[in-house]
């Protein structure tokens, strides 16, 4: 019996010894499940922050797709301010030409009225010089004609005696 008690006693060692590597393994299985949930949790956390990133890319991508746009809209907008930057440039100086061209046709035609005004007056003095002088040969002819009468009379009058 002491040989059976001994064998129970060293059935129950073992059986303590393979309770208590059970219950390690059973502990280091539950680290082990613990440390795999954590891990699928961190999974799972990455997983949603990855795509969070994507999606945020995606955002970004986008954002410099259209700025790229406006940026190539820019320029040719700016190419058209230029263009008609230009275009301004160039009919403010022909203005300044029209302006300068005016300034010298206004500058000549009062020249030219002013001498028209003179040769006006010049005309009209000779005109007024013309009509005084055919009232004075008139006058002239109209004495003439009586110093001729009055010759001939004293022609006569000489013929007489």
């Amino acid at each position: 019996m002491d040989k059976f008690r001994e064998k129970i006693n060293l059935l129950r060692s073992e059986a303590d010894i393979a309770n208590a590597k059970a219950d390690e393994w059973e502990s280091k299985a539950k680290t082990l499940e613990q440390k795999a949930a954590d891990q699928d949790q961190e999974m799972t956390s990455l997983n949603t922050a990855n795509r969070e990133m994507e999606e945020e890319l995606e955002t970004v991508l986008e954002n410099i797709k259209q700025l790229k746009s406006l940026e190539d809209e820019d320029g040719d907008l700016k190419k058209e301010n230029d263009a008609a930057q230009r275009k301004i440039t160039l009919l403010e100086q022909e203005l300044e030409n029209s302006d300068k061209s005016l300034r010298e046709t206004t500058k000549n035609f009062r020249e030219a009225d002013v001498k028209a005004e003179h040769f006006e007056r010049k005309v009209q003095q000779l005109e007024n010089l013309l009509l005084e002088k055919e009232r004075l040969g008139e006058e002239l002819k109209l004495k003439n004609q009586e110093l001729q009468a009055q010759l001939d009379e004293f022609n006569a009058q000489l013929d007489t005696l």
